[in-house]
């Protein structure tokens, strides 16, 4: 999973953590197509914090959400990338 923090902003391919930082209030700024392969996207969010905080959490099994708030999450995230 490529991710990157570069200029105040972070980016990601990863829909689920995409879904994770906007459930926990990361501001979303972008989607682009990823360059290499056009069928991904990449998501850019502004650097925050709280992402480290997030990445942790989830990759340790204590990242904990409401499960309808992260279902409108991630609707939202597969509505910006069939938009």
């Amino acid at each position: 999973m490529e991710e990157q923090a570069t200029y105040g902003e972070f980016e990601t391919k990863d829909m689920y953590l995409s879904a994770s930082l906007l459930n926990d209030g990361v501001k979303y700024l972008r989607v682009e197509s990823d360059p290499t392969d056009t069928r991904k996207k990449i998501f850019i969010f502004e650097n925050d914090p709280q992402i480290e905080r997030i990445k942790a959490e989830r990759a340790n099994g204590t990242f904990v959400v409401s499960a309808i708030q992260y279902e409108n999450s991630l609707r939202s995230i597969k509505s910006i990338i069939h938009s």
